[in-house]
Parts: C-alpha cells; structure tokens; sequence
C-alpha cells in the first residue's frame, strides 16, 4: 500500500532530467519504477553485493545509472543538486534478516542527504517497524524530524493507526 503511494508521489514529484537517488536499493524494485521516469541520474547504494546484482538484473544495462556498494550514509560520487531521495529501510527481503539498516547510519544519511537536497527535494522514507533495530530508527527519525523548522521543510507521515507494527511512509519536502 505505502509503497504504491510512494512510487505516485515521487511520479507527480520528478521532472525529466531530475536526479534521483536509491539509498538502500535491496531487490531493486523501487529502482525499477524511478528508471523509468526519464531521470539525467539515478544513484543506486547498498551495503549488500547480492542487492546491487539483483537490482542490476532487473534494469539491465542503463547509462544514466550508477551503482554503489557501500553504506548509504556516505552518498560517495553524488553530485548535487538531487531532486528525490529514496529510502526502504530494514533488511533484504528474502536475505539476511540480521543484517539491517541501522539507527546511526540512516541519521547520517539523513543529515547528508538534506545537504544534497535541490530547493524543491524530496525525501522519501518506508519505516518498517516490525523489527527491534526497525523500530528504534522509526522512533529515532519520527523525534528527528519533528524539529525540522515548517519554514524549510514540510515532512508529513503516513501510517496505519491501529496497526502499531505496520510500515509507514515518512516525507520530507524541502520549501524553495
């Protein structure tokens, strides 16, 4: 459900010739959907080989993308200034369920990603809470944005109230 809604913001978000990035890519079918909205760049990051393959599998040979394996709160080879910024947290599906995305690194992230942010940038974020690290970055990004200034960004959440382990989608829109 978050994700269909995510993907239809994002469409109605990007312009062609806007840069994107893909900040924990996992099986790539968020990559899939923002190839095709006719982007200059798309940046793709995962900590996991497996991932950047199975993403690669899926688009097939592309010029305007680069695929990056390492940590996503490093952003390496991005040039600014990005349009979209995507994030599905937690672990591969049908991969390693230990190996997630953690509190820290996803912070940093966040606070990197702000800075590669075009006036009009968006944020895009799946929390999926049904897991204790999951559940500590919800709580940790929901208390962080909450003292972003509503002069520089509109962050909006959308979740399922009687649903306490549900995913949800958080985004941060920058104010021009």
């Amino acid at each position: 459900m978050f994700l269909t809604f995510a993907h239809e913001e994002w469409k109605k978000h990007l312009d062609p010739g806007d840069r994107a990035i893909d900040a924990t890519c996992g099986n790539g079918y968020d990559t899939l959907v923002l190839s095709k909205l006719n982007l200059s760049h798309l940046y793709v990051f995962d900590i996991q080989a497996k991932a950047l393959q199975a993403t690669r599998n899926r688009l097939g040979s592309q010029k305007n993308i680069s695929y990056h394996l390492g940590c996503h709160s490093l952003f390496s080879g991005v040039k600014a200034p990005i349009d979209l910024i995507v994030y599905n947290l937690g672990y591969l599906p049908r991969g390693d369920k230990s190996l997630t995305t953690q509190t820290a690194t996803t912070l940093k992230s966040l606070k990197n990603g702000l800075q590669l942010l075009s006036p009009r940038g968006l944020i895009s974020i799946t929390l999926y809470p049904g897991h204790p690290e999951g559940e500590r970055e919800k709580k940790a990004l929901l208390a962080h944005v909450s003292t972003f200034s509503p002069k520089n960004f509109q962050v909006s959440r959308y979740s399922i109230l009687n649903r306490s382990k549900a995913p949800s989608l958080l985004l941060i829109k920058k104010i021009e």
